[in-house]
């Protein structure tokens, strides 16, 4: 038996080290990026970079905040890989595309054919507003950060719209007093968490444009006041107060207010989409009845004019 044992550990020795030196990982620079990925997610990983780069730069000269540290990400290759990284950090992390780890200061996200029905860049550019805020300013309310995350990822569109009406409409809604620190225990309501965040963020920008731009002029003073090895992170709540001139619970009862009106736009977005999709049959039914009047109209025979006599033609002159 136990040469057999022996025999069984060295093979099981000989597979685990061969599947760690297997797994290498090649690492490209690009400005603030360093991705780290597999050889065979190099090619798309070269692509990223320059995407990943240009949207960033258009982020950060809207908000006028540059971050002195680099950014690492790294392209997971397979399922068992980001399993392993995930395992323990909650049922959210463990299910998510990507996610953002505080303490490694890094980026982890799934290889591209992990993500068939995902935009890559998107995802990428989610997790970025991450770490940015946390780069930026410290206790960042949690509701904020997937509002962040959500808008400039391009995730804020129609389809957000219709699902936060559709949600409110059904009785579902949650006060930012609630979501500052921790998602909710029920599941079905992660969803509606997101879309709160996003319309809370979007609110907060378009509702109050100067007071959203002193916001981030004040974080990127304190942040950029010291050197690049020190810079200095200003607490959420004080930037807040001091340029919107409000507390948080002030704001999260005026967006109650704001957000009760988007209960009724529902049933005017089914309407409107009710009306377009029975439009063409619409058109179709008057196009036949058009042409059965025709059908039923008599023959009329139009007699021609008579023709002009044709002038004569001018004699020549001798």
């Amino acid at each position: 038996m136990r040469p057999k044992i022996c025999l069984l550990s060295f093979l099981l020795l000989l597979f685990t080290a061969g599947s760690l030196f297997s797994l290498e990982w090649q690492t490209w620079r690009s400005g603030d990026l360093i991705v780290t990925a597999a050889p065979k997610d190099s090619a798309y990983a070269n692509m990223m970079l320059r995407s990943l780069q240009k949207r960033i730069n258009t982020f950060q000269m809207e908000l006028g905040v540059y971050p002195h540290r680099q950014l690492k990400l790294q392209i997971l290759p397979n399922r068992k890989e980001y399993a392993r990284l995930t395992t323990g950090k909650g049922k959210l992390v463990e299910a998510s595309e990507a996610f953002y780890s505080p303490q490694d200061q890094v980026i982890y996200v799934r290889s591209p054919e992990q993500l068939a029905n995902q935009n890559y860049d998107d995802v990428l550019m989610h997790e970025y507003i991450h770490w940015f805020l946390d780069e930026t300013l410290c206790n960042v309310p949690l509701w904020f950060h997937e509002g962040m995350a959500m808008y400039y990822s391009g995730q804020f569109n129609f389809d957000a719209y219709y699902n936060f009406t559709r949600y409110r409409f059904m009785g579902q809604h949650l006060s930012l007093d609630s979501m500052n620190s921790s998602y909710p225990s029920d599941r079905s309501q992660w969803n509606m968490f997101y879309l709160t965040s996003v319309f809370a963020v979007n609110y907060l920008q378009s509702h109050h444009k100067k007071e959203w731009q002193k916001f981030w002029d004040t974080a990127g003073y304190y942040y950029n006041r010291k050197s690049a090895d020190s810079a200095s992170r200003i607490d959420f709540l004080q930037v807040f107060h001091y340029a919107y001139r409000m507390s948080l619970v002030a704001f999260s009862q005026e967006f109650d207010k704001t957000a009760r009106r988007y209960t009724w736009l529902f049933p005017l977005i089914g309407l409107n989409a009710l009306i377009f999709a029975l439009l063409p049959f619409v058109i179709l039914i008057a196009w036949r009845r058009s042409r059965k009047k025709l059908k039923a109209m008599p023959d009329f025979i139009i007699e021609d004019d008579e023709e002009e006599d044709e002038p004569e033609q001018p004699s020549e002159k001798d």
